[in-house]
């Protein structure tokens, strides 16, 4: 029973730092997830890092990539997640 608390408890605290940085709800934009990391995790990645972590992750709407909700609790998995190694 323990595991499955602990899970909920982590996906709601990826839900709630999604949620505060996201000004639709729907989507991260490439400012609000460097301005997530920097804040959050005190992180800071060259353009290029950027540019891939968008286009990886990213869904594509117009000429410019998002992180849409659905997809942001997948960079915290691991073996492939853009931020694998921080527990939350």
């Amino acid at each position: 029973m323990k595991r499955k608390t602990q899970k909920k408890k982590s996906k709601s605290k990826i839900a709630k730092l999604f949620f505060s940085y996201s000004t639709n709800n729907q989507y991260l934009t490439k400012r609000q997830i460097v301005r997530l990391m920097k804040k959050e995790f005190k992180l800071s990645y060259s353009k290029n890092v950027l540019t891939s972590l968008m286009a990886i992750w990213g869904k594509k709407f117009g000429t410019k990539y998002h992180i849409l909700k659905e997809d942001f609790p997948k960079l915290f998995l691991k073996p492939d997640g853009f931020f694998r190694d921080i527990s939350l």
